[in-house]
């Protein structure tokens, strides 16, 4: 009896432990690949307390487990090296990249969801060669970031507010500069977590600072002049500027911003590629291998948040690179609708306006983004107010909710949506504030053809750089989110026109004229079958083609487009012609039943005999 009593309560024991409730909110994340160069004359210093620390990062519940990858002297930076790696760290290089080093880091950064980040010296002792190396690099990759050819210094004796907080502006002497975290405000791009619970400065010791450089070849100075790519992150406070070693700086005269002086300048600037979710990050000192690297937590007198900056850096950059949701890529030079489309001959379209290239779904702890790159934006020659005039951009949305109304209509387009969709998201110019298709700014509809909305707090369109136009989207309008990964988009893109039916550009036959399209069918003109789809995301440039030539004059049948997902593209199938069954022969059937009558009653026989 005992026995069975134990028995009975472990038993119970371990329903109510199955029973009990479990965090299901902490996550695992993929593990998070970081390299660190120290191949190219860096030194190591801290950079074992940064790795020993930093193993994993927490963010919105999931925990991403971080691999550390240290490039050492004599290896080479090659692709085979880059192929898993998503953050690169360049502390202060004295030795310059060679062309098929620099080649393999242009082309890792073109893969997408990637951060570089980069760090130089001022222009004392043997600094140059680290300024030279990092603006090289950075010329090659395309990016407008440089480094000044100068030294910071500040005030033994001076102070700056940060946080309430006054604290000296140098570590006791004028080269160990104190730099303050104050990131700009980008909420699209986390930038708060920056300086989350960072309450004290960082140390830049003997830095110099970040400026950039116009398509001109003009520097400019990143306090007062701006680009949309650019994040400024980390300042020095009533500063100055040194000139060490030749040449003069390119952009802070001494005569201007030398000692006796004091200015703001940017000591920690990013820049954002949005096409390819990718940023590169540029600093005047090393956050590892410095003489005093910004790890630092305590330095001369002074108390230090290095450690929390630094994990900070890890946690933003782990942000960044995570929030693709989905990226697909579209041939170039597909911007031909069913092949045969010509642009309008007006200058104001310039090739690649209409040509998709890539297309993206981002999100943040709010808002989804729809991104669509095109070849060449073509600017914004007519003002549009969201920062594009020439595109009208259709996202159809197709959840995994199977409690909606499924739309196959593509207003506007003149095309079928396959398999269809829940709500239609629309880019467009901006004009007036009204919602398209009444009005000409960007709206999002129900499959039902309800406007849930136009442009505002909750759903917004502009362009993002980059050649990119995104749609941003509340979370709260839509069904489904915490699955979207799983969600499948038709892409769509046609030429705006503020006077034609739907806001879509007409399409004529034969050459194009100044204002309408070209290459239109005739036939499908005349019978209002013509697909008034210039692009649209396709894996291939013959599927985008076959789709959009799959109209039928005669019986009005529209042409498609189709979604894609992380899986590809979902296309139409043909329905299978039905294979009749086989024949059976009248004699053949007979021939069964007589033999079956004759084995029949031979058992029976044989079974009277045995009796």
């Amino acid at each position: 009896m005992r026995r069975l009593l134990v028995v009975g309560l472990t038993l119970l024991a371990i329903l109510l432990i199955n029973a009990m409730p479990v965090n299901l909110t902490e996550q695992t994340g993929r593990t998070i690949v970081i390299a660190v160069d120290l191949a190219h004359g860096e030194r190591d210093r801290y950079l074992g307390y940064i790795q020993g620390n930093i193993t994993s990062v927490t963010i919105d519940g999931v925990t991403y487990p971080i691999q550390w990858i240290n490039i050492t002297p004599g290896m080479s930076i090659t692709s085979e090296l880059l192929a898993n790696v998503d953050i690169l760290l360049i502390g202060q290089p004295t030795v310059s990249f060679t062309p098929e080093e620099m080649d393999a880091i242009k082309n890792w950064l073109l893969s997408g969801d990637k951060v570089l980040y980069i760090a130089g010296d001022s222009d004392y002792g043997g600094g140059p060669a680290s300024i030279d190396a990092v603006n090289t690099l950075l010329e090659y990759l395309g990016s407008k970031l440089r480094l000044e050819h100068a030294g910071v210094y500040t005030y033994v004796n001076d102070t700056y507010t940060y946080k309430g907080v006054d604290y000296p502006t140098a570590a006791a002497a004028y080269y160990r500069v104190i730099a303050f975290v104050e990131p700009d405000n980008v909420p699209e791009l986390y930038t708060s977590m920056v300086e989350e619970d960072i309450t004290k400065p960082i140390i830049m010791h003997g830095p110099t600072c970040v400026i950039w450089v116009d398509e001109t070849g003009t520097y400019r100075d990143p306090v007062n002049e701006t680009y949309p790519e650019l994040i400024r992150l980390v300042w020095y406070r009533r500063a100055y500027i040194g000139d060490n070693n030749p040449p003069a700086p390119y952009l802070y005269d001494p005569l201007i911003y030398g000692e006796g002086t004091r200015e703001s300048f940017v000591a920690y600037a990013a820049e954002y590629y949005a096409s390819r979710n990718t940023m590169i990050v540029v600093a005047g000192e090393s956050l590892y291998g410095d003489y005093e690297p910004a790890w630092s937590s305590y330095y001369y007198g002074v108390e230090l948040d290095g450690p929390k900056f630094v994990t900070n850096l890890v946690k933003w950059w782990v942000k960044i690179i995570t929030r693709s949701v989905l990226r697909l890529t579209d041939p170039e030079g597909d911007d031909k609708g069913p092949g045969t489309l010509m642009y309008p001959t007006n200058p104001v379209f310039v090739p690649g306006a209409f040509d998709i290239v890539k297309f993206q779904v981002l999100e943040d702890d709010n808002f989804i983004y729809l991104r669509t790159t095109v070849k060449d934006y073509g600017g914004n020659p007519w003002n549009g107010p969201n920062g594009f005039s020439l595109q009208l951009i259709h996202v159809y949305i197709l959840t995994t909710a199977t409690t909606l109304p499924v739309n196959e209509t593509a207003p506007g387009l003149n095309v079928r949506v396959y398999p269809g969709w829940h709500y239609l998201a629309v880019a467009a110019p901006g004009w007036g504030g009204v919602p398209w298709p009444d009005g000409e700014a960007g709206a999002l509809y129900a499959s039902n053809g309800t406007l849930i909305t136009g442009e505002g707090d909750l759903f917004d369109v502009y362009y993002a750089g980059d050649n990119s136009i995104d749609i941003k989207i509340s979370k709260t309008l839509l069904v489904d989110v915490e699955n979207l990964e799983n969600w499948m988009f038709a892409v769509a893109v046609t030429s705006y026109d503020g006077y034609g039916p739907m806001k879509v550009r007409p399409i004529v036959a034969g050459d194009p004229t100044e204002w309408n399209l070209g290459g239109g069918d005739a036939i499908a003109i005349a019978k209002g079958v013509q697909p008034l789809v210039v692009d649209f995301l396709a894996p291939t440039a013959e599927d985008q083609y076959q789709a959009l030539s799959s109209y039928n004059p005669e019986t009005g049948v529209l042409a498609y487009i189709f979604a894609m997902s992380k899986i590809g593209p979902v296309t139409p199938t043909p329905t299978p012609t039905p294979t009749p069954p086989p024949e059976i022969r009248i004699e053949l059937i007979a021939g069964i039943v007589v033999a079956a009558i004759v084995i029949i009653a031979i058992i029976i026989l044989a079974t009277r005999r045995r009796k």
